[in-house]
């Protein structure tokens, strides 16, 4: 979801080094818990209390439908006026990442009591398995893509303070190997191709490509994976695209070593929210699980008599995000195959944000006001595509049980299609009852240029019993 300055951008704010040395990508200070009392169970903040940073996020929060789900929905939109940067949340960037308020508050508002399961069929970057451990809630997370499940399961792990110790030696062993590779210029090849060699310097390809056999020789498994993590969260830094969500590129001037004492800080940034997890987890917390499924596949995948008492969830955004090119930088280092991503993603925004005509051409007219024969086809397959999660989200609800989805309007070509509206309309044939929504503005959202203002909801659903 949701980004670490806005609940759904994902753009990082500019880090200590960053600030004084423009070219130089820098370190991101660790989280630490929200101060402040936590509220009561059910009450719901005051009227007019609303913070003055909300501004920041697009303006007031509306909200319709069953008036005590439409309140505590509101709550949730509010809440995301707090501290975005806590707990492990903030270690590694994601698209769209969902605000960790929003998911906290969600969980209080429905929580079940000790043993409920809550499902996060679009998991991303693991905000939902966080908030839900430190909650006391079970979770079961599953994504298409294997890189959100590899950051979800690091992101969740519970690492007290000896296991702390031994994976800060063992990431300062692997900088100070790679640091003497820099230095003794050992020649190495990144397992790369020529295209994604093209995005970086020669001397930073051979620091990551350096950096990454180290990471690979430790033999503690749970080590390895989270240092591969850790190797994640700065390779799109350290090459020539300009920003998470833009290809361009940008070429740097990064002299050599600095990938390397990049590495060390940002692991050593892991451990210090690690250790804020820890801290905030209750002494029994359950251990979130993850699968890899699409998840209009995800009944088919779990191939039981899998039921859930919640759904909290941030499916994408129509014709907003391509999440297989925002990680293919580091889909390539760490040899994912991202097809069943490429070919499974829903919403993406290279099949849906652009209006073509069958013969492939469309006349100026029909493209200046997007009523083309494929924009009609965009919205059919996006419905559909929409429509097609609600039916798994219907048979993975124990009856009665809500589900509550974060989403924002959908861009269509130059058509923004309101994502509260749509989810009202296909609920109900997908036999899920509409029950309320919360909504609030996205200027800052791309919007082709075409001035349209567009909402960010959330909205609660729910299987009939």
């Amino acid at each position: 979801m949701s980004g670490d300055e806005d609940t759904r951008a994902d753009t990082e704010a500019p880090s200590e080094q960053e600030r004084s040395a423009k070219n130089e990508p820098g370190h991101e200070p660790a989280g630490k818990k929200p101060e402040g009392k936590k509220p009561k169970k059910g009450k719901a903040p005051r009227r007019g209390a609303r913070r003055e940073a909300l501004s920041n996020l697009g303006g007031p929060v509306d909200s319709r439908g069953d008036r005590a789900f439409a309140f505590a929905l509101a709550s949730a939109m509010e809440a995301q006026a707090e501290e975005a940067d806590v707990l492990t949340h903030g270690f590694h960037t994601y698209p769209a990442r969902m605000h960790p308020a929003l998911a906290r508050v969600v969980l209080r508002e429905f929580d079940l009591g000790p043993g409920s399961e809550v499902l996060d069929p679009f998991c991303g970057g693991g905000t939902v398995a966080v908030e839900a451990m430190v909650a006391g809630w079970r979770c079961l997370g599953s994504d298409l893509d294997p890189l959100a499940l590899r950051l979800s399961r690091v992101k969740v792990e519970r690492r007290r303070e000896p296991q702390r110790a031994r994976f800060t030696e063992v990431l300062e062993a692997v900088a100070a190997a790679s640091e003497r590779r820099v230095r003794g210029r050992v020649e190495v090849r990144a397992a790369l191709s020529p295209e994604e060699r093209s995005w970086y310097d020669v001397h930073v390809l051979k620091e990551l490509a350096g950096l990454l056999e180290e990471i690979r020789a430790v033999r503690d498994k749970r080590d390895r994976q989270a240092l591969e993590m850790v190797f994640s969260a700065i390779v799109v830094k350290f090459s020539r695209q300009r920003s998470e969500t833009a290809d361009r590129d940008a070429p740097r001037r990064l002299r050599k070593g600095l990938v390397t004492e990049f590495f060390l800080r940002k692991g050593r940034e892991l451990v210090e929210r690690w250790a804020a997890l820890s801290e905030a987890l209750p002494e029994r917390s359950h251990e979130p699980r993850f699968v890899q499924s699409d998840a209009r596949r995800l009944p088919t995948t779990l191939s039981g008599e899998y039921r859930c008492d919640l759904v909290l969830t941030s499916p994408p955004y129509g014709g907003t995000y391509d999440y297989a090119r925002h990680h293919a930088r580091r889909h390539a280092w760490l040899g994912i195959n991202a097809k069943h991503l490429r070919e499974g993603e829903i919403g993406a925004r290279r099949d849906l944000s652009q209006p073509h005509s069958k013969s492939g051409s469309a006349r100026r007219g029909e493209r200046r006001s997007g009523r083309v024969e494929a924009g009609k086809d965009a919205q059919a397959r996006w419905d559909q595509q929409v429509l097609d999660t609600l039916r798994t989200l219907h048979e993975l609800l124990s009856p009665d049980a809500v589900a509550v989805l974060l989403m924002g309007d959908a861009q269509l070509g130059r058509v923004a299609v309101p994502a509260d509206r749509q989810l009202e309309a296909l609920a109900p044939v997908a036999e899920l009852e509409f029950l309320a929504a919360a909504s609030q503005p996205r200027p800052e959202w791309w919007t082709g240029g075409h001035g349209q203002e567009r909402r960010e909801h959330l909205v609660a659903l729910r299987r009939p019993a």
